[in-house]
């Protein structure tokens, strides 16, 4: 399983099927909100446009800390999960984990 946050609105538009197909490999995905970093919103590009392009088992849930716990209520024992990407989804790992163990 695998929690992704997509760094940059024009990176996203500009790779989202590279995304998907990258983020089909893994059983399920968790997509975040775009983490925006040193670009201003662009409500045309959202976490939806990579979505749309995957053929896996895909949530969006733009909250970072929704998404989190989304991870958690998936993750089933002996699921191997990766949080990926550029901004501060790293910080979730202890989130997931804090949520597993409730």
């Amino acid at each position: 399983m695998v929690l992704f946050q997509p760094h940059l609105f024009s990176r996203t538009r500009i790779f989202a099927s590279e995304f998907a197909q990258a983020l089909d490999l893994a059983d399920q995905v968790v997509l975040t909100g775009i983490y925006a970093a040193r670009e201003d919103n662009d409500p045309l590009v959202t976490s939806d446009l990579i979505a749309q392009r995957m053929t896996t088992s895909v949530s969006v849930v733009d909250d970072r800390f929704e998404a989190a716990r989304e991870v958690a209520r998936l993750a089933r024992p002996g699921d191997l999960v990766l949080t990926v990407g550029a901004g501060d989804v790293t910080e979730l790992g202890q989130v997931i984990l804090d949520h597993l163990a409730d």
